[in-house]
């Protein structure tokens, strides 16, 4: 719109020229002596006309103030990008006691994750993503379980924010990531172990991560995190998860990879972790007969794994990994009872069309090794009465199964994925209590199966 009459007034000026010239010699041809000045004056507008002309010329040559070269639209469309993610899984668990007065609870369960990653060039990022859970008493959803149970005659099910975080991840380099998180976001201390969190625990807080490869094939990644585990509006005692990670990835042949990592956490102001201030939904913990923990919570974690890919195995496409892996916990903060270590061997790895995979896991957590409130939910035993402090709520006292800390468990678990997006599971666990407390002599264990199937988009 903006070039339309500079090229119309252009396409005037050269007939105007002529016309203006013709004038001007009729004039001298007719009035020799009368005309003078008068074809001066023309000469000089004719003059002026074609300056004009000329300085016209040179602005339609120039590309207009508010055009946009194509390199320049190419930049401005890849500093926003919006991507959308999203799994549906639905589960089948039976859990059955050795008690004979403990019911077996069969339960259809469902879970959806669904969310959004907006990314601002390759700088800035920012993410939300909701679940659909259990009402977790009066604290909203229950952090260790992003899944709703069919029943209660249909009735609508709650709906949760799962994450809401703004990631910068700063340019350093070839070989070389960082990453700064603020908000509720996924967590970077859970491993596949299962021996510190549960999958679903989503942190609030920051996570600082930074990765570099000091040689080739090899990688390192350090990790840090300050979580906030409660706010009090009557003390300035606030409890803190505080958390640093090393780990080590070496590719030393192209069949052979380990994996190395030491990590640390603090827990500060533990005694203020009570069943008034955040949701009891586990076991194990060490408790005065008011609910209030008695140790602390600073453990060192070591953590090493082997892989071994194999040329082939039967049903499997390409070649087919194999790998041994062990973590061990202990917390100087606990007198007794403090340690926590699983040993593992996974074959193959599902995810891709045709993949399948089965794992076998020993894990072995004791009663004060680290804060139950944050452990797997699926390792759990049966307490035919509960320890001192459990819960103020006297319906829970009578028994019931007891996740957290004090288990051992035996997991079994195979997968397999007929499409990239598509995945069936089959778990099966056989929990026990670690020692048994007082009121538990026997018939403590418990097993539960689950069969799964997960959609991600």
């Amino acid at each position: 719109m903006i070039l339309r009459p500079r090229r119309t007034l252009l396409a005037a000026l050269s007939p105007l020229s002529v016309c203006l010239a013709t004038l001007a010699v009729r004039a001298t041809a007719a009035e020799p002596t009368a005309v003078d000045d008068r074809f001066r004056a023309l000469e000089a507008r004719l003059t002026r006309l074609e300056e004009e002309n000329t300085a016209l010329r040179r602005e339609l040559g120039r590309p207009p103030a508010t055009a946009v070269s194509p390199s320049s639209a190419s930049s401005a469309s890849s500093l926003s990008a919006l991507r959308f993610a999203a799994d549906l899984r639905t589960r089948f668990s039976s859990l059955a006691y050795a008690a004979r007065e403990a019911a077996t609870r069969d339960q259809f369960l469902f879970q959806l994750h669904a969310g959004f990653v907006a990314s601002l060039g390759d700088t800035w990022a920012g993410g939300i993503r909701f679940t659909a859970g259990e009402l977790n008493s009066t604290f909203g959803g229950s952090p260790l379980s992003a899944q709703f149970t069919a029943g209660d005659n249909a009735s609508r099910k709650p709906a949760y924010l799962d994450q809401l975080f703004i990631r910068w991840k700063p340019s350093l380099g070839p070989d070389t990531t960082a990453a700064v998180t603020v908000g509720k976001a996924a967590n970077p201390f859970y491993s596949p172990s299962r021996l510190l969190f549960d999958n679903d625990y989503q942190p609030e807080g920051a996570t600082e991560e930074f990765s570099f490869a000091p040689a080739p094939d090899h990688r390192v990644t350090l990790a840090a995190g300050q979580y906030i585990l409660d706010e009090l509006p009557s003390s300035a005692r606030d409890p803190f998860l505080l958390a640093a990670r090393a780990r080590w990835d070496a590719q030393w042949q192209p069949v052979w990879s380990t994996t190395l990592g030491l990590a640390h956490l603090v827990i500060t102001h533990p005694a203020t972790l009570t069943a008034a201030n955040i949701a009891n939904n586990e076991r194990g913990n060490t408790r005065t007969a008011a609910g209030v923990l008695v140790h602390d919570y600073r453990p060192l974690v070591a953590e090493a794994a082997v892989t071994r890919l194999l040329a082939h195995a039967p049903g499997y496409p390409g070649k087919f990994p194999v790998t041994v892996g062990a973590e061990f916990l202990h917390n100087p903060g606990a007198p007794a009872q403090r340690d926590a270590w699983t040993a593992a061997l996974t074959l193959g790895r599902s995810g891709k069309a045709g993949q399948w995979e089965f794992g076998y896991r020993y894990v072995r957590v004791e009663a004060d090794a680290w804060f139950e409130e944050m452990l797997e939910g699926d390792y759990a035993a049966y307490y035919r009465t509960v320890p001192p402090g459990w819960n103020t709520d006297p319906a829970s006292l009578a028994g019931g199964p007891g996740n957290g800390s004090n288990t051992r468990s035996h997991v079994f678990r195979t997968s397999y994925s007929p499409r990239d997006y598509l995945l069936f599971s089959a778990n099966l666990f056989l929990n026990d209590l670690a020692l048994r407390p007082p009121g538990n002599p026997a018939d403590t264990s418990a097993k539960r199966f689950q069969l799964e199937t997960l959609v991600r988009f």
